[in-house]
């Protein structure tokens, strides 16, 4: 019987993850976490999500969008779980466009979520492979403001909303 894995079709998964099996995870950060402007764009793709975080740091630029570079800091988001891959990651590359590529980076889960994004027996929180967008350029953040505790919801109620 042949192996029916699906496959990541991404070199970058492959090398990062040392897996070819396919990776449908993706954290958000900004606008395409739950009850943000863009989640209605993914909202039909998402079998489940649970809050989440990862290393790096967060920026507001002056347009209203978020960015996410590789950093020290703590980003606050959400880990989805995504039916439909392929198509789901390529409206999301359209989407996103040039000023952003998409990584595989880890990212940390809640105590006592499983790496299916179900509750499992755990004292800490598991590390997991994930799809994030990042900023392409990542010296452009010059032009942006630094959200300092990494949460850009918090941060757009506090001082946009």
């Amino acid at each position: 019987m042949p192996d029916r894995r699906r496959t990541t079709g991404s070199f970058e998964a492959a090398k990062t993850t040392g897996s070819e099996e396919a990776l449908n995870r993706l954290f958000v950060y900004g606008s395409l976490r739950s009850g943000q402007t863009a989640r209605s764009l993914i909202a039909n793709s998402v079998a489940r999500s649970t809050p989440a975080t990862m290393a790096g740091n967060l920026y507001m630029f002056p347009m209203g969008y978020p960015a996410f570079v590789e950093g020290n800091g703590r980003v606050v988001g959400e880990l989805l779980w995504l039916d439909d891959l392929a198509a789901t990651l390529a409206m999301l590359d359209a989407y996103e466009g040039a000023d952003f590529v998409r990584l595989v980076r880890q990212v940390t889960l809640p105590s006592g979520i499983g790496s299916d994004g179900f509750p499992h027996h755990r004292a800490e929180g598991l590390q997991v492979w994930a799809w994030v967008y990042s900023l392409a350029v990542p010296d452009t953040v010059a032009y942006a403001e630094q959200i300092p505790d990494g949460d850009w919801v918090r941060h757009w109620k506090e001082h946009l909303g």
